[in-house]
């Protein structure tokens, strides 16, 4: 008999009560209550899971919160349209402020950039020079620093931006 589909032990049903700060997860462990209080930033992001259906030729998709512990990922949604979990996968992470993941088949996770629909990874440095030796660019040594204009009124506090000629 094969397995729950996350790799873990079998999942014992829980009431998952969430906000944008904390999930707090109750389930019965042993015929005790338990209950966990998980903060959100623990997830790793909100992930994907689009598997093959029990009928050959059908899909089963499943959004969750991924957590590094499986025991503690919090499914969302289950559908046998990826379709429809399109929609909810990119508002769930953008209201707990989480990445969007993608688990592939073959048990790998993918980060997926919210603009562009590609794999995101880490930034590059803008400026490599100033990276390898510390110092400005010799032309901006060169440039002076701008001071106010002589003859006019500075205003502060104020709340308008008026544009006066």
């Amino acid at each position: 008999m094969p397995g729950p589909p996350n790799g873990g032990a079998a999942q014992v049903p829980a009431r998952v009560y969430l906000d944008r700060d904390m999930a707090i997860i109750k389930r019965p462990l042993a015929g005790l209550p338990l209950t966990l209080v998980v903060p959100v930033g623990v997830f790793e992001g909100v992930a994907v899971e689009i598997v093959p259906g029990a009928v050959p030729g059908t899909l089963s998709a499943r959004l969750f919160l991924r957590h590094p512990d499986p025991a503690l990922s919090v499914t969302l949604r289950e559908t046998d349209t990826a379709e429809a979990l399109a929609g909810d996968w990119a508002d769930w992470a953008e209201a707990l402020a989480l990445p969007l993941l993608v688990c592939e088949p073959d048990g790998s996770v993918t980060r997926v950039d919210r603009r562009a629909g590609c794999s995101a990874g880490r930034p590059l440095p803008r400026r490599k020079i100033m990276a390898l030796t510390g110092r400005r660019p010799r032309f901006l040594n060169r440039r002076k620093t701008g001071g106010p204009a002589h003859g006019q009124p500075v205003h502060r506090g104020e709340r308008e931006i008026i544009a006066r000629h």
